[in-house]
């Protein structure tokens, strides 16, 4: 929802990346990009429909695993950075790498 207003951001989708893919989503302002990419990393929930990985709903998974899932499987390169100011470019590239072991 918008306001009072219903958005169908998302609508007919049916997409199948297979492993070792590149796959770079572009559109206009507005034609739902990051929302696909949220929905994809698990970080939001569609409304309907279902978003499997290897053939598990990702509905079904806890935050530990959703973490683990994005830490270890699957990698995004968003628009907006959410880099760390104080550190570096190479500091902010190394941090979930140490994070991580």
């Amino acid at each position: 929802m918008l306001g009072s207003e219903e958005v169908h951001a998302l609508r007919e989708i049916n997409l199948n990346i297979f492993p070792g893919q590149f796959v770079a989503v572009v559109g206009r302002s507005g034609s739902g990009k990051t929302t696909l990419l949220n929905i994809m990393a698990g970080l939001d929930r569609p409304s309907g429909g279902h978003v499997l990985f290897e053939e598990r709903d990702l509905a079904n998974m806890s935050e530990d695993e959703l973490t683990e899932l994005r830490r270890h499987r699957i990698g995004f390169v968003f628009q907006s950075f959410g880099l760390l100011p104080l550190l570096s470019a190479m500091e902010n590239v190394e941090l979930p790498l140490r994070i991580s072991g």
